[in-house]
Parts: structure tokens; C-alpha cells; sequence
């Protein structure tokens, strides 16, 4: 599975985004959203998600526990309601400066 392509689509007036129908069987009923280090935010399978999370755990001391506060404490899991659509959070939102249209990117493994 590799997610390609792009789409774009606006946020509604409750801060819900619809997820690409090309990417959501990829996706599976759950996912996770969390913020990349520029002000993208990034989307994980399940399976990419424990993938993630085990690179976070082998970085050493100070740096690795700044790393899992960064990614988890902004991280969100999704299951899109039966629209297609996801609610973003506000830490989600104000990360990435999205304010109206929201592009997903698919990016091999993940979707930024």
C-alpha cells in the first residue's frame, strides 16, 4: 500500500474535514492524526501508527521523551463518521494554520 496523490477540501462550520474516498479503505475504520515537525499535520494507519511509536521509544534520554510528548500529546484517533468525515481538534488546527481548506498529501506509508 502506498497513499499517492492529492486532494483538497474545506474544513465544515464544526471543524469537520472529509477524508479522501481514495484513501480512507487504506486508512481502515481507525486511524491517527497527530503534527509533523513543520506545521503539516500527518496521518497514520493503525499499523504505522505502532511502527511510530516504537522508533519514538528507541530514542535515548531527554530527546526521545521530547519527542513522544511533541507527537502524542497532539495526536488524535480517527474513525471518520458515516460521511466520511473527521473532527479536528484545536491543537490539530492552530499546529497546522488551517483555517479553511485542508490538502492531503499522500506520502508513501502516511498522508500529510
Amino acid at each position: 500500500m502506498a497513499f499517492l496523490g492529492s486532494s483538497t477540501y474545506s474544513l465544515d462550520t464544526k471543524n469537520r474535514v472529509f477524508v479522501p474516498a481514495k484513501y480512507r479503505e487504506d486508512l481502515g475504520n481507525t486511524f491517527y492524526v497527530t503534527r509533523s515537525v513543520d506545521s503539516c499535520l500527518t496521518i497514520y494507519t493503525e499499523s504505522e501508527w505502532s511502527l511510530f511509536l516504537e522508533r519514538l521509544d528507541r530514542i535515548p534520554n531527554t530527546a526521545g521523551a521530547a519527542a513522544k510528548e511533541y507527537f502524542m500529546s497532539a495526536a488524535q484517533k480517527c474513525t471518520p463518521d458515516g460521511s466520511g468525515r473527521i473532527l479536528l481538534d484545536d491543537t490539530l488546527r492552530t499546529h497546522s494554520q488551517m483555517n479553511k481548506n485542508v490538502v492531503f498529501v499522500g506520502a508513501g506509508r502516511v498522508i500529510n
